[in-house]
């Protein structure tokens, strides 16, 4: 398993992984800590993300309560593409979600049994809004976040 480095995401805030210079190259208008998913293991912790264009909105999740072999079996391998991202193995994937276009997400194998979610969904109301669009903005923050992890 060859990561840039693992870094225990117990003790990692997400929003920590989006830079000042990222948000504005990002698109971002907000970067803020959001409530955590219960299913994603204690002291697991997101950071809600909206963009500046009103189309999509993104979240960065510390899973701390299994890795990839674990989303392996929840997600269903056959759902999954294997991605390099800043170095780090991940896997893409999409889901079908309420009142949306869908949701791309993208799982950076970060630690052993630990996983960095970082997605990006769209559709709130505004029609222009593509599940092509939603996976390039959560590549784009995968790829920024995956920097910056890198570093921690």
């Amino acid at each position: 398993m060859n990561r840039p480095k693992a870094v225990d995401l117990k003790t990692l805030d997400p929003c920590s992984l989006i830079t000042p210079e990222q948000k504005t190259a990002l698109g971002l208008s907000r970067v803020e800590p959001g409530t955590p998913e219960a299913d994603y293991g204690e002291g697991s912790k997101r950071c809600n993300q909206s963009y500046a264009d009103r189309k999509y909105l993104g979240t960065i999740d510390t899973l701390v309560n299994g890795g990839v072999d674990r989303l392996k079996r929840t997600t269903g391998e056959s759902k999954l593409t294997s991605l390099q991202v800043a170095g780090y193995p991940a896997y893409i994937t999409q889901r079908e979600s309420p009142g949306s276009v869908g949701v791309c997400e993208i799982y950076i194998d970060a630690h052993d049994g630990q996983l960095l979610l970082v997605d990006a969904y769209g559709g709130l109301g505004d029609e222009s809004a593509t599940l092509d669009g939603a996976c390039e903005r959560a590549k784009a923050a995968a790829a920024a976040a995956g920097a910056v992890l890198a570093t921690k």
